[in-house]
């Protein structure tokens, strides 16, 4: 008698416990906003940015001009540029400037190139720049010198 009641009482805590879990999802999933580039959807398998509460996990940029889909810049600075550039337009669609950016963190290809790309990284962050990681990487999508990603809060 006494096993079955444990079981009894194990079935209800499972069942308590998905239908917990199921609300908790739906709630994060109605919580989380994707922000484009462009107010057309890219096809990408990834979303540029997505929008929880006062965060904004903004996904790596690459040199891409989002008007046309074109690779821009052969140099860090040029690469540097379209990538923040894109931050600045993920962020501003999400009523935020680069003010609120929080963290970065950084890829490049060839760290020999990294005072190049320094010297970007302070024009746009003067002031209060953000923490940031830069790490060297062997390989970039469509041989990117760069990519950014980063973090901006409220």
């Amino acid at each position: 008698m006494k096993s079955k009641f444990n079981f009894i009482c194990f079935i209800i805590l499972l069942l308590a416990m998905f239908f917990v879990s199921a609300g908790s999802a739906e709630e994060r999933a109605s919580a989380r906003k994707i922000i484009h580039l462009t107010d057309t959807p890219s096809t990408s398998p990834i979303s540029p940015a997505i929008l929880v509460k006062d965060t904004l996990y903004i996904s790596g940029q690459l040199p891409i001009n989002p008007e046309n889909g074109q690779f821009e810049g052969t140099t860090m600075s040029e690469q540097a540029e379209r990538e923040i550039k894109n931050i600045e337009i993920l962020l501003k669609r999400a009523g935020m400037d680069l003010s609120y950016v929080v963290q970065a963190t950084v890829y490049i290809t060839d760290f020999n190139e990294f005072a190049e790309f320094n010297t970007v990284f302070k024009k746009y962050f003067p002031e209060n720049p953000p923490t940031r990681a830069t790490v060297q990487v062997a390989k970039l999508a469509r041989d990117a010198k760069i990519e950014i990603s980063a973090i901006a809060v409220k």
